[in-house]
């Protein structure tokens, strides 16, 4: 492709490129500027790149997006180079590159890092970086934000007895029962071993325990099927214990919150097991 000096009027553009925009020839040579295709949000870098190639380096690169006919945004590497001659600056050659599959292998492997293999759910870090968002969001809104701590009780004995392919099981058949049983918005997470954590957006500390009390039933009288591990129609009841606390005004981060959740599930097992108990309780 290659540019003029009149901001960047397009003079020359192939095939392959006019195919991603989804432009013919004639709609485009002489008649935009490059700048036009590019969207709004990156038009900052590619107008620096682009003084780059104007200025003393002649050369400039950056990433950027550009805007198709269809709507569609596309993920492309541009690399311009400036052609001089004794008359000064005449027209930019630039080389642009797709990064569709580069931003598609990157976003997986970020969704990897994100998530829990066995269960499909997010991890700490999701937590972590979820909690983020949501603590800054009830600061501003003044919402109550909820923590909810669940561990799965006599999990080590389910592994004992019955092997790690059992217990796998039991931490999968938790997970897509609570998720059905979860509101949209509700984000939860495996935080490691059998222990998971529910971030409750708008929910204030009476609520959380309602969430928390009616999946504690759901757990005790929804057996997990084994039967993939056991060779036969098998199921294996479990049980959990569940601490709830509120994410406290102030807090930056979830750490004090998970802390305080913990103390209340650790207090919920003293107690016996399979029961939820509250930060105030």
């Amino acid at each position: 492709m290659q540019v003029d000096t009149q901001g960047g009027r397009v003079i020359r553009i192939n095939r392959t490129e006019l195919e991603w925009l989804g432009y013919r020839a004639d709609e485009v040579i002489d008649k935009r500027h490059y700048r036009d295709f590019v969207t709004p949000e990156s038009r900052e870098a590619f107008d620096a790149a682009f003084q780059k190639v104007l200025g003393e380096g002649q050369e400039g690169g950056t990433e950027c997006e550009l805007l198709c006919r269809d709507g569609t945004r596309l993920p492309v590497a541009i690399q311009g180079k400036a052609h001089v001659t004794e008359e000064g600056f005449q027209y930019s050659r630039t080389m642009v590159f797709d990064l569709s599959e580069r931003k598609a292998m990157e976003a997986r492997l970020e969704q990897q890092a994100l998530t829990d293999p066995l269960t499909g759910l997010g991890n700490r870090r999701a937590l972590e970086d979820q909690a983020a968002m949501e603590i800054a969001r009830a600061e501003r809104s003044g919402a109550p934000l909820s923590l909810v701590a669940i561990d799965l009780d006599h999990f080590k004995r389910i592994n004992d007895t019955y092997g790690h392919d059992v217990g796998d099981l039991v931490l999968q058949a938790f997970a897509e029962l609570a998720r059905e049983l979860l509101r949209d918005g509700d984000v939860l997470c495996r935080i490691g071993g059998e222990e998971f954590a529910i971030l409750l957006p708008n929910t204030c500390k009476e609520q959380a325990l309602q969430i928390a009390e009616r999946l504690r039933r759901a757990i005790a009288a929804t057996p997990a099927k084994i039967s993939q591990a056991m060779k036969e129609d098998t199921t294996l009841a479990y049980t959990a214990s569940l601490g709830v606390t509120l994410v406290s005004a102030g807090e930056t981060t979830l750490k004090p919150a998970i802390k305080r959740a913990d103390q209340k599930l650790y207090a919920a097992k003293e107690a016996g097991r399979n029961r939820v108990h509250r930060e105030d309780a």
